[in-house]
């Protein structure tokens, strides 16, 4: 049976009798799924993703294009993943603003695609059109210094490995930004993905289906896509979920009171020592009493 703990990089991953034995006995989190360690005797403790608190959808922007900011000032060639979404138009809009102003130079910087769909019959709106649009143009960013998959390859698997293999000669992303799905997916992996996998083809959840609809001016039938597997993110140096406005709510609660579970991916962020999250407080109301702490501790 394949082990599920999504802890790739922990030093007990598939080991789950000496992983539970650690869990016993220093109460440490055993980085497993909530059921496989329960099962097995683990004390399940709740823990936080580290979390910013913005007062608003602006600030919450505002927020995510700094960290971005900071990532690219400490490593100017940094290689960066963005996402193609509603949620990052503002921190993209701000960033092109600091560009402007020389408070952040992308001139040295590489970026590796996110997501992309597959099968689209017109693909005008697709994700990277997305990006060439308000991000890659706005800040001149040239078609050389971004890496995308070949999305009609005969072989998906191979422009899967294409990608990756770009990723692993620069030892890892530099900086993700995150979007969050409202069925709680990161980039394309969907409810159920597996944490130890890079980049692959997957079939669409209902909810993206439906959801995805938003970015085409008219109907779009959307099947699958293609995406850099949550693997990636424990190999980032810094990776960043934001999301904001009431609509998010409901998924944040789940993310925030579930321990780590493949059936809502954005769970992940609770593994990622190098992991954040940059919400607003439409999006936190249903956290806020596990916020308050955590929060004044940050200020």
């Amino acid at each position: 049976m394949r082990c599920t703990c999504p802890y790739i990089i922990c030093k007990y991953h598939g080991n789950c009798k000496a992983c539970i034995a650690h869990n016993l006995k220093t109460g440490d989190m055993a980085h497993c799924m909530e059921a496989t360690a329960m099962q097995r005797g683990a004390v399940m403790p709740l823990r936080l993703p580290k979390t910013y608190l913005e007062d608003d959808f602006e600030s919450m922007s505002r927020k995510s294009a700094q960290l971005v900011a900071q990532a690219v000032r400490d490593k100017p060639d940094a290689l960066i993943s963005l996402p193609a979404g509603s949620t990052a138009l503002e921190t993209f809009r701000i960033l092109k603003r600091m560009s402007d102003k020389n408070e952040v130079d992308f001139s040295k910087s590489r970026f590796v695609a996110l997501d992309e769909w597959l099968d689209l019959a017109d693909e005008s709106e697709n994700c990277d059109a997305f990006m060439r649009k308000n991000f890659y143009e706005p800040l001149d960013i040239p078609d050389e210094r971004v890496t995308r998959f070949d999305i009609h390859a005969d072989d998906l698997d191979a422009a899967c490995q294409a990608v990756d293999d770009v990723i692993f000669a620069n030892g890892g992303i530099d900086v993700m930004l995150l979007g969050l799905g409202m069925n709680g997916h990161l980039g394309l992996n969907e409810p159920g993905s597996n944490f130890s996998q890079y980049s692959k083809v997957v079939e669409l959840d209902d909810t993206t289906m439906q959801v995805g609809q938003k970015y085409f001016k008219g109907g779009m039938t959307l099947t699958r896509g293609i995406t850099l597997g949550v693997h990636h993110m424990f190999g980032a140096g810094r990776v960043i979920l934001q999301a904001g406005g009431p609509h998010k709510a409901d998924i944040i609660e789940k993310i925030y009171r579930t321990p780590p579970t493949e059936q809502i991916p954005a769970t992940v962020m609770k593994l990622l020592p190098q992991g954040m999250v940059v919400l607003d407080r439409d999006a936190a109301f249903k956290v806020m009493d596990l916020l308050k702490k955590e929060v004044a501790e940050e200020i």
